[in-house]
């Protein structure tokens, strides 16, 4: 059992009580974020040293469960500070050569595939689309959905407006880019000598991943936590890239 002496969200000391919960436990409030609380907790909250190692272990592929007994932290625990995280990755993946300032002096080529990955059950798939810098092998976008047009355009959308102005992209000979992807800026071919550098980033996601390993129980059971926890992944990646 630890007694909470300070409120758990702003770690303010000045707390007042607030009555009891409905199973009788004593409730507190915090008079600076007005946010309330009980003072007998069960477990003991998050260290700043254990969220640094939770982050850590996020970004490696490692279960959830894996992370929870190493950890030695509850499910929820891990849930709850998980959420956290995942808010705040940038829209933008942390990629540096999105901050472009003059994109008339840079050649900007990329190359584009897609990803197999299912939730819940194999059936239902759910299809990676990546957009890969090839000058910085940065990740400059990324899309989650079916494998046809709407995937492609979901993907073309989410690239910087530099991109879709100026870059030229290499792709497989898959039809769904044709139809989204320009003619002047396409450029496309059945070898994959065109998009080697994006299908082994392929290979270092799914090893980072747990998520994306082909035979493994650490699938996604939501949607939204799959693209959240890949996104995550993608933003640690880009960030090695420019360390």
């Amino acid at each position: 059992m630890f007694y909470q002496h300070n409120c758990p969200g702003c770690g303010s000391s000045n707390i007042i009580k607030n009555g009891r919960t409905y199973y009788g436990k004593p409730r507190g409030k915090c008079k600076h974020c007005q946010r309330q609380f009980v003072f007998m907790r069960c477990y003991q909250p998050l260290s700043a040293e254990q969220k640094r190692r939770i982050e850590l272990l996020l970004a490696e592929r490692v279960s959830l469960e894996g992370i929870c007994r190493v950890m030695e932290v509850k499910a929820h625990q891990l849930y709850a500070y998980m959420d956290e995280l995942y808010a705040e990755v940038p829209q933008d993946l942390a990629c540096s050569t999105n901050q472009v300032a003059d994109v008339e002096l840079h050649c900007l080529d990329c190359e584009t595939d897609e990803l197999w990955s299912f939730v819940l059950y194999k059936p239902n798939k759910q299809w990676l689309w990546i957009a890969l810098d090839r000058a910085s092998r940065q990740i400059v976008a990324l899309h989650i959905g079916d494998r046809g047009a709407t995937g492609a355009l979901g993907l073309w959308q989410a690239l910087p407006e530099s991109y879709r102005q100026k870059a030229t992209f290499y792709t497989d000979d898959w039809d769904a880019y044709k139809q989204i992807i320009p003619v002047s800026q396409h450029r496309f071919s059945k070898q994959k000598k065109h998009t080697n550098h994006v299908e082994r980033f392929f290979c270092s996601l799914r090893q980072r991943c747990s998520r994306l390993v082909r035979l493994s129980l650490s699938f996604s059971k939501k949607l939204t936590r799959h693209i959240d926890s890949i996104r995550f992944v993608v933003m640690h990646y880009n960030l090695s890239l420019q360390v």
